[in-house]
């Protein structure tokens, strides 16, 4: 049996998304771990190759709608180059052996790429190299690889 991921959550990613929190769907929050009486975790999800820590809370009082937020959510947005108009999916992965994590997918908003609008939709990093690539509907192309100089 292979493994089989399940859509949780997707949206655009909007300027409050990208400055200060992540709004996450209310009707999504038992997709996601419990707080068990509390309000705030961390917990992780991979994105590329790395599984990064995210603080997930939900107010204490008044509206309590969860959020990623804090600094581990404003690293994730910096380390991975996060704009306005991406699209952020979650997905949760049931493995082989019955244990699950969270999978992030960043698809890129449209650009201007040799006068066509594309939509980039991947990215990927290690610690030597960041590989970005662009796909246009035409079968235009761009695979753009920043690393380390030999």
């Amino acid at each position: 049996m292979a493994a089989h991921s399940k859509l949780v959550f997707s949206k655009f990613l909007s300027d409050t998304d990208i400055k200060k929190r992540l709004a996450v769907p209310s009707a999504i929050q038992r997709s996601l771990p419990p707080f068990n009486g509390g309000h705030a975790l961390i917990f992780h999800f991979l994105h590329g190759t790395r599984f990064w820590p995210i603080l997930y809370s939900i107010r204490t009082t008044g509206y309590n709608k969860p959020v990623f937020s804090g600094g581990l959510w404003r690293n994730f947005v910096i380390c991975n180059n996060l704009n306005v108009g991406d699209r952020f999916t979650m997905y949760r992965v049931q493995d082989e052996d019955g244990s699950s994590y969270y999978r992030v997918d960043v698809m890129r908003r449209e650009i201007d790429f040799l006068g066509k609008n594309a939509m980039a939709y991947g990215c990927a990093s290690t610690a030597d190299e960041h590989v970005i690539t662009h796909h246009h509907q035409e079968g235009l192309s761009l695979e753009l690889s920043l690393g380390k100089p030999n």
